[in-house]
């Protein structure tokens, strides 16, 4: 490492810390790729269409909406199985269109991604920095980019116009430019904090370099400013035309305008989340090669004052606020102080992952994906790949999190707002996404109550799932903090989990699908209100794979035993070490007894209630609901009373009660007799959660360190 002056700080760029695992951005940006494309089967523009032979000779949707009213609706239509004269979709040029779209596309933002950096670099006022006429300073950024592999032979360049205290790295690979703002250059002849300052700008754009965010960050705003140039405006001005000059295109064309206007809005507010985390992680590799954040913090206070010095307002109204692509400088500042905002991502960060894991399901898992199958894009979508992406992305986020609160665990933020933006965002992904609208004028007769259950049963499991993760991340942080190889650490049961997640995503999506269609194809399901007829489904789908066993000790080996290793290997890797644990204090026994009672008394008339609504009476029977109840009690009394990991502690004493129960009934329906207990402990478990604790204590565990007497306990 070169040193500067005497009371000066470091020049060159020293190697960071180990950093124990590589946030989720990068796969960020690819899911909000993903999310466009698959927007795109359905909101492509009909040029698309033309272009790929499709001349409107046949309308697949108007044979379709025909065939439903000639069969008396839409159960009928379903019941009444193959017609003796389908549809004709030889004509029907869909899927053409849509890899028409894609192509153009694919070609509009590679040009962008071509171009655009030169153009950029040749704008008025732009000129290169010249090393004659600023000798000190030409030698003074030459020699902090010396210390960026990532950044030799990139290009400075000075913006003559811009008098603020600014910097901008772009260029494509092989040409990297770097912008100094004129405002930023007399920072360099100015006094020592000045002249700090500026160091602090430059290496923050050499930190985007180095942390290979350039080329990702060009790809997406390219690809999205060409989305809605060539593929979303198009579409949205036909869709006005066919409002205003089309009858009786109102009900699909209005409401389509509305879902691609608030489509657009999304799409910006996600991409601007995304790219504000970049800003942070270059904040912070510009502190780990300081070594102190003062530079930085002096720069954002010359950033944010005007010329006539004083504060100027970065950002006016909501839509800036909104779509803005850098966090304000008191973000910046907080996240300098706290790494927590570093390692914890937020609300909207976990909003986007959860929107884009249904709009790229959307081609497929839709009811318009299902009856169109041959006009879609549902053969070759890679939706394993886009599901993969999006648990490697939890992963990476929750374990981040579960490492910070290793040491700040009293100061650590709440994971429950990343729990409701994962939610929320699955429900928002449904209802914007392109086949919603679609569903509705190819289903007549569709219930807006029971398509919004479905949207909010998926939404519920992807929520247990995060918190689940979460859990798995607090069972692994000891292991992947102590251990060599942290990113193999993670990787291992990373992929046990993604593998078992990409093999049931297909059963949880289309979940969706099934239970709108649940209201066509039983006449005591289309008589339940939304919310139970989701119920009532989403159960028999579960006790339609506890027929075989093994699927439920998979289940409970994913669920369980992945933490469970985690945390033992955590345990190992740490019994030397001295640690201060607080232990929370236990529920009163009284309240815990209360409402395992009541998980007692409400399971059977629940269960009886969902067997006789799906014919199934059989299971209703008292020796069948007697060890259900009796597991599913234990189960939550001993959750209840567990000071800690109470959901691990229910579902293994209903697990062991069940298997005790289980021994005299017929083998078949083991695994249903099991699932049900330990659903109904989870269940019971769940609510007890929110019951309130006393105080907790302190308690010093003291190891023994090989070669010393154990010392005294001091309880």
């Amino acid at each position: 490492m070169t040193a500067a002056g005497s009371g000066e700080l470091p020049l060159e760029a020293v190697p960071p810390p180990r950093r124990p695992l590589p946030s989720g951005t990068l796969l960020a940006f690819v899911l909000l790729i993903c999310a466009v494309l698959a927007s795109m089967s359905v909101l492509h523009p009909g040029y698309a269409d033309f272009i790929a032979g499709d001349r409107g000779a046949t309308d697949l949707n108007d044979c379709l909406r025909k065939a439903v009213g000639e069969a008396g609706g839409m159960g009928d239509f379903i019941r009444a199985g193959p017609r003796q004269e389908p549809c004709d979709s030889s004509g029907d040029h869909t899927s053409q269109g849509i890899l028409v779209s894609y192509a153009i596309l694919a070609v509009a933002t590679a040009a962008h991604y071509w171009f655009r950096s030169a153009r950029r670099a040749r704008r008025r006022g732009v000129r290169p920095l010249d090393a004659e006429r600023f000798p000190a300073l030409h030698a003074e950024v030459a020699r902090l980019a010396a210390g960026v592999e990532q950044a030799r032979g990139a290009t400075f360049l000075v913006d003559f116009l811009d008098s603020g205290v600014n910097g901008i790295s772009f260029g494509r690979a092989g040409r990297r430019h770097i912008i100094l703002s004129r405002g930023l250059i007399r920072l360099h002849d100015a006094g020592t904090a000045d002249r700090a300052a500026f160091r602090a700008v430059v290496l923050h754009e050499l930190a985007h370099l180095r942390n290979r965010d350039v080329d990702i960050t060009l790809i997406t705003l390219g690809m999205l400013r060409c989305y809605f140039t060539l593929m979303l405006f198009p579409r949205m001005f036909g869709d006005l035309v066919g409002l205003v000059f089309v009858p009786g295109s109102a009900a699909y064309s209005g409401a389509a305008l509305l879902d691609s206007a608030v489509l657009a809005a999304v799409a910006l507010a996600a991409r601007s989340v995304v790219l504000r985390t970049r800003e942070f992680r270059a904040d912070a590799r510009v502190v780990e090669w300081l070594g102190t954040s003062e530079p930085l913090l002096h720069a954002f206070d010359l950033a944010s004052v005007g010329s006539s010095g004083r504060p100027r307002r970065s950002v006016r109204g909501w839509w800036a606020r909104l779509t803005r692509t850098h966090p304000s400088f008191a973000q910046r500042r907080a996240c300098l102080a706290d790494q927590a905002l570093l390692m914890h991502q937020g609300f909207g960060f976990a909003f986007v992952i959860g929107f884009c894991l249904p709009a790229s399901w959307d081609p497929v898992a839709s009811v318009t994906a299902r009856i169109r199958e041959d006009g879609g894009i549902s053969g070759w979508w890679p939706t394993w790949l886009i599901t993969l992406l999006v648990v490697l992305v939890l992963l990476l986020t929750v374990v981040r999190a579960s490492l910070h609160r290793l040491g700040h665990r009293a100061g650590a933020p709440s994971p429950v707002p990343f729990r409701l933006g994962v939610g929320l965002g699955v429900l928002a992904g449904f209802a914007l996404s392109p086949s919603a609208v679609v569903d509705h004028l190819m289903l007549p007769g569709l219930r807006f109550s029971s398509q919004f259950s479905g949207w909010l049963t998926v939404a519920m499991l992807a929520l247990l799932f995060t918190l689940w993760c979460q859990f798995l991340g607090d069972c692994w942080a000891r292991s992947v903090d102590l251990a060599r190889r942290p990113f193999l650490t993670v990787a291992v049961p990373g992929l046990v989990v993604a593998g078992a997640v990409v093999a049931e995503a297909d059963t949880v999506f289309g979940l969706q699908w099934q239970i709108e269609f649940g209201q066509f194809m039983d006449e005591r399901l289309a008589a339940l209100p939304g919310p139970l007829h989701a119920a009532v489904w989403t159960q028999y789908v579960y006790m339609t794979r506890l027929v075989d066993p093994w699927w439920l000790l998979a289940l409970l080996a994913l669920l369980l035993g992945v933490p469970l290793a985690g945390a033992i290997r955590g345990r190992r890797l740490a019994r030397y070490m001295v640690q201060d644990q607080v232990r929370p204090a236990r529920r009163a026994l009284l309240v815990v007894l209360g409402m395992t009672a009541l998980t007692a008394a409400l399971l059977p008339p629940a269960y009886t209630w969902w067997a006789q609504e799906r014919g199934l009476d059989a299971l209703a029977y008292p020796h069948f609901l007697t060890p259900i109840t009796m597991a599913a009690a234990a189960g939550t009394l001993a959750g209840g009373l567990a000071r800690t990991r109470g959901m691990v502690w229910a579902v293994a004493t209903a697990l062991v009660v069940g298997v005790l129960l289980s021994l005299p009934m017929p083998r078949a329906l083991w695994g249903s007799q099991l699932g049900v207990g330990i659903e109904g402990a989870a269940l019971g478990t769940f609510l007890t959660a929110a019951l309130p604790r006393g105080r907790p204590f302190s308690r010093w565990t003291v190891r023994a360190v090989p070669g010393r007497p154990p010392p005294d306990r001091p309880y």
